[in-house]
């Protein structure tokens, strides 16, 4: 199973995220695993909204669908109020 999607989060943020999980593995600074799922994190371009620059990445998930589905829950709750 893969998802991908473009979330409104520094990658500061969803690197803290992964990294504070007691069960993910993290291969180096942009790329974690959880089970059988590999999290790649991309820094994008901050989209401009007038004066404001909103910081994003795009997190993709790889893996079985079972754990990639238990990771991005995970993922899902802790950004929901920021959007994705």
């Amino acid at each position: 199973m893969t998802k991908e999607e473009t979330w409104g989060v520094a990658i500061d943020r969803a690197r803290r995220f992964f990294r504070e999980q007691p069960d993910v593995q993290e291969d180096n600074a942009n790329t974690y695993r959880f089970g059988d799922c590999t999290v790649n994190l991309t820094e994008l371009k901050p989209k401009g909204m007038g004066i404001w620059a909103a910081k994003r990445c795009r997190v993709r998930f790889d893996g079985g669908d079972a754990d990639t589905e238990a990771i991005y829950h995970r993922f899902f709750i802790q950004f929901l109020s920021t959007g994705g």
